[in-house]
Protein backbone atom coordinates (compact mmCIF):
# COMPACT_ATOMS: atom_id res chain seq x y z
CA UNK A 1 0.00 0.00 0.00
CA UNK A 2 1.13 3.58 -0.68
CA UNK A 3 2.17 6.20 1.84
CA UNK A 4 -0.01 8.99 0.40
CA UNK A 5 -3.21 7.42 1.65
CA UNK A 6 -5.25 8.66 4.60
CA UNK A 7 -7.40 6.05 6.35
CA UNK A 8 -10.09 7.63 8.52
CA UNK A 9 -11.91 5.51 11.10
CA UNK A 10 -15.22 7.20 11.91
CA UNK A 11 -16.70 6.49 15.34
CA UNK A 12 -20.18 7.29 14.06
CA UNK A 13 -21.88 6.33 17.31
CA UNK A 14 -19.92 9.17 18.92
CA UNK A 15 -19.86 11.86 16.23
CA UNK A 16 -22.83 11.14 13.98
CA UNK A 17 -22.72 13.22 10.77
CA UNK A 18 -20.67 15.98 12.43
CA UNK A 19 -17.67 13.69 12.18
CA UNK A 20 -17.90 13.82 8.38
CA UNK A 21 -17.34 17.58 8.31
CA UNK A 22 -14.51 18.24 5.85
CA UNK A 23 -15.37 15.34 3.54
CA UNK A 24 -15.03 17.79 0.64
CA UNK A 25 -11.26 17.76 1.20
CA UNK A 26 -10.94 14.01 0.61
CA UNK A 27 -9.20 12.56 -2.43
CA UNK A 28 -9.34 9.28 -4.39
CA UNK A 29 -6.26 8.13 -2.41
CA UNK A 30 -8.15 8.23 0.88
CA UNK A 31 -10.24 5.58 2.58
CA UNK A 32 -13.11 6.13 5.00
CA UNK A 33 -14.52 3.41 7.24
CA UNK A 34 -17.68 4.26 9.17
CA UNK A 35 -18.19 2.21 12.33
CA UNK A 36 -21.84 2.32 13.42
CA UNK A 37 -24.54 0.53 15.40
CA UNK A 38 -28.32 0.21 15.52
CA UNK A 39 -28.43 3.43 17.54
CA UNK A 40 -26.97 5.53 14.70
CA UNK A 41 -28.35 4.43 11.34
CA UNK A 42 -29.08 7.89 9.92
CA UNK A 43 -26.46 9.96 8.06
CA UNK A 44 -26.63 13.32 6.31
CA UNK A 45 -26.97 12.51 2.62
CA UNK A 46 -24.91 15.52 1.53
CA UNK A 47 -21.87 14.58 3.62
CA UNK A 48 -21.99 10.96 2.45
CA UNK A 49 -22.25 12.17 -1.14
CA UNK A 50 -19.13 14.30 -0.67
CA UNK A 51 -17.15 11.17 0.20
CA UNK A 52 -18.49 9.40 -2.88
CA UNK A 53 -17.88 12.42 -5.14
CA UNK A 54 -14.28 12.66 -3.89
CA UNK A 55 -13.67 9.17 -5.23
CA UNK A 56 -12.49 7.95 -1.84
CA UNK A 57 -12.90 4.31 -0.93
CA UNK A 58 -15.86 4.00 1.44
CA UNK A 59 -16.48 1.09 3.77
CA UNK A 60 -19.00 0.59 6.59
CA UNK A 61 -18.75 -1.71 9.59
CA UNK A 62 -21.82 -2.46 11.71
CA UNK A 63 -21.55 -3.46 15.36
CA UNK A 64 -22.70 -7.08 15.69
CA UNK A 65 -23.27 -7.16 19.44
CA UNK A 66 -24.03 -4.16 21.64
CA UNK A 67 -21.75 -3.54 24.60
CA UNK A 68 -19.88 -0.81 26.44
CA UNK A 69 -17.11 0.66 24.25
CA UNK A 70 -17.75 -2.11 21.70
CA UNK A 71 -17.17 0.16 18.67
CA UNK A 72 -13.95 1.40 20.27
CA UNK A 73 -12.63 -2.16 20.26
CA UNK A 74 -13.72 -2.58 16.65
CA UNK A 75 -11.73 0.47 15.62
CA UNK A 76 -8.66 -0.49 17.66
CA UNK A 77 -8.77 -3.99 16.14
CA UNK A 78 -9.11 -2.62 12.61
CA UNK A 79 -6.08 -0.39 13.09
CA UNK A 80 -4.03 -3.35 14.30
CA UNK A 81 -5.12 -5.42 11.30
CA UNK A 82 -4.34 -2.53 8.95
CA UNK A 83 -0.79 -2.06 10.19
CA UNK A 84 -0.35 -5.84 10.30
CA UNK A 85 -1.10 -5.92 6.57
CA UNK A 86 1.82 -3.57 5.99
CA UNK A 87 -0.05 -0.30 5.62
CA UNK A 88 2.32 2.69 5.69
CA UNK A 89 -0.09 5.59 5.29
CA UNK A 90 -1.77 7.89 7.78
CA UNK A 91 -4.46 6.71 10.17
CA UNK A 92 -6.97 8.92 11.95
CA UNK A 93 -9.73 8.15 14.43
CA UNK A 94 -12.65 10.54 14.12
CA UNK A 95 -14.22 10.76 17.57
CA UNK A 96 -14.70 12.98 20.61
CA UNK A 97 -13.87 10.04 22.87
CA UNK A 98 -10.53 10.75 24.57
CA UNK A 99 -10.32 7.09 25.55
CA UNK A 100 -8.73 6.51 22.16
CA UNK A 101 -5.60 8.19 23.52
CA UNK A 102 -4.67 4.72 24.78
CA UNK A 103 -4.59 3.52 21.17
CA UNK A 104 -2.42 6.50 20.28
CA UNK A 105 -0.04 5.77 23.15
CA UNK A 106 0.32 2.11 22.23
CA UNK A 107 1.24 2.77 18.61
CA UNK A 108 3.49 5.72 19.49
CA UNK A 109 5.35 4.22 22.47
CA UNK A 110 4.94 0.45 22.51
CA UNK A 111 4.74 -0.70 18.92
CA UNK A 112 7.79 -1.22 16.73
CA UNK A 113 7.95 0.54 14.41
CA UNK A 114 6.02 3.31 16.12
CA UNK A 115 3.07 4.89 14.37
CA UNK A 116 1.23 8.17 14.80
CA UNK A 117 -2.54 7.91 15.19
CA UNK A 118 -4.46 11.16 14.73
CA UNK A 119 -7.49 11.71 16.97
CA UNK A 120 -9.86 14.55 16.10
CA UNK A 121 -13.64 15.15 16.13
CA UNK A 122 -14.04 15.41 12.34
CA UNK A 123 -12.36 14.76 9.01
CA UNK A 124 -11.45 18.40 8.53
CA UNK A 125 -9.44 18.64 11.73
CA UNK A 126 -7.72 15.31 11.04
CA UNK A 127 -6.40 16.70 7.75
CA UNK A 128 -5.49 20.03 9.36
CA UNK A 129 -3.29 18.52 12.07
CA UNK A 130 -1.65 15.91 9.84
CA UNK A 131 1.95 16.13 8.65
CA UNK A 132 1.13 15.86 4.96
CA UNK A 133 2.44 18.59 2.68
CA UNK A 134 -0.63 19.38 0.60
CA UNK A 135 -2.85 22.15 -0.64
CA UNK A 136 -5.84 20.70 1.20
CA UNK A 137 -4.00 20.84 4.52
CA UNK A 138 -3.09 24.46 3.87
CA UNK A 139 -6.71 25.31 3.06
CA UNK A 140 -8.00 23.58 6.19
CA UNK A 141 -5.43 25.25 8.44
CA UNK A 142 -6.28 28.64 6.95
CA UNK A 143 -9.98 28.01 7.56
CA UNK A 144 -9.44 26.84 11.15
CA UNK A 145 -6.97 29.59 12.02
CA UNK A 146 -8.01 31.53 15.12
CA UNK A 147 -8.24 35.29 14.66
CA UNK A 148 -8.96 38.25 16.89
CA UNK A 149 -12.72 38.80 17.08
CA UNK A 150 -12.53 42.58 17.48
CA UNK A 151 -10.02 42.99 14.65
CA UNK A 152 -12.17 40.90 12.32
CA UNK A 153 -15.24 42.90 13.28
CA UNK A 154 -13.43 46.13 12.41
CA UNK A 155 -12.54 44.69 9.01
CA UNK A 156 -16.16 43.67 8.55
CA UNK A 157 -17.24 47.26 9.33
CA UNK A 158 -14.74 48.63 6.80
CA UNK A 159 -15.99 46.27 4.10
CA UNK A 160 -19.61 47.13 4.86
CA UNK A 161 -18.86 50.85 4.66
CA UNK A 162 -17.02 50.39 1.37
CA UNK A 163 -19.88 48.35 -0.10
CA UNK A 164 -22.46 50.96 0.84
CA UNK A 165 -20.32 53.67 -0.70
CA UNK A 166 -20.06 51.72 -3.95
CA UNK A 167 -23.79 50.98 -3.88
CA UNK A 168 -24.45 54.71 -3.75
CA UNK A 169 -22.06 55.38 -6.62
CA UNK A 170 -23.49 52.74 -8.95
CA UNK A 171 -27.15 52.83 -7.90
CA UNK A 172 -28.37 54.90 -10.85
CA UNK A 173 -25.96 53.51 -13.45
CA UNK A 174 -26.14 50.73 -16.03
CA UNK A 175 -23.67 48.78 -13.89
CA UNK A 176 -25.76 48.39 -10.73
CA UNK A 177 -26.32 44.69 -11.51
CA UNK A 178 -22.54 44.21 -11.57
CA UNK A 179 -22.11 45.56 -8.04
CA UNK A 180 -21.21 42.16 -6.57
CA UNK A 181 -18.34 41.74 -9.05
CA UNK A 182 -17.21 45.34 -8.54
CA UNK A 183 -17.09 44.95 -4.76
CA UNK A 184 -15.17 41.70 -5.20
CA UNK A 185 -12.54 43.42 -7.36
CA UNK A 186 -12.08 46.26 -4.89
CA UNK A 187 -11.71 43.83 -1.96
CA UNK A 188 -9.25 41.60 -3.84
CA UNK A 189 -7.07 44.53 -4.93
CA UNK A 190 -7.15 46.39 -1.62
CA UNK A 191 -3.65 47.44 -0.65
CA UNK A 192 -2.17 46.57 -4.06
CA UNK A 193 -2.40 50.05 -5.53
CA UNK A 194 -4.69 51.75 -8.02
CA UNK A 195 -2.84 50.42 -11.04
CA UNK A 196 -3.65 46.81 -10.11
CA UNK A 197 -7.26 47.82 -9.46
CA UNK A 198 -7.37 49.50 -12.88
CA UNK A 199 -5.87 46.51 -14.70
CA UNK A 200 -8.18 44.03 -12.99
CA UNK A 201 -11.25 46.14 -13.79
CA UNK A 202 -10.28 46.35 -17.48
CA UNK A 203 -9.60 42.62 -17.56
CA UNK A 204 -12.97 41.74 -16.03
CA UNK A 205 -15.24 44.14 -17.94
CA UNK A 206 -13.38 45.05 -21.13
CA UNK A 207 -11.82 48.40 -21.96
CA UNK A 208 -14.91 50.57 -22.50
CA UNK A 209 -16.97 49.34 -19.55
CA UNK A 210 -13.87 48.87 -17.45
CA UNK A 211 -12.77 52.49 -17.83
CA UNK A 212 -16.22 53.77 -16.86
CA UNK A 213 -16.45 51.44 -13.86
CA UNK A 214 -12.90 52.24 -12.73
CA UNK A 215 -13.64 55.98 -12.93
CA UNK A 216 -16.66 55.50 -10.67
CA UNK A 217 -14.67 53.37 -8.23
CA UNK A 218 -11.88 55.96 -8.07
CA UNK A 219 -14.37 58.73 -7.29
CA UNK A 220 -16.02 56.64 -4.58
CA UNK A 221 -12.97 55.37 -2.69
Amino acid sequence: MGTDMFHLMIDFENTWSKGLQGAEYLSPDDRVTIFYSNSCLKVEKGKLQQIIDAGSMLDICRLQRAGKNALDFYIASRIGALFGEGYQGRVAIVSNDKGYSAVQDYWAKCAKPSRRIILQPNIEQCIGCSDEESERRRLVQEKLQEVNLEAQYRLYGERLKMRRTLEGSFEDTAYRDLLGQIVSIVEEQKGRGRRMLYLDTIKRFGRKKGLEIYSKIKQAI
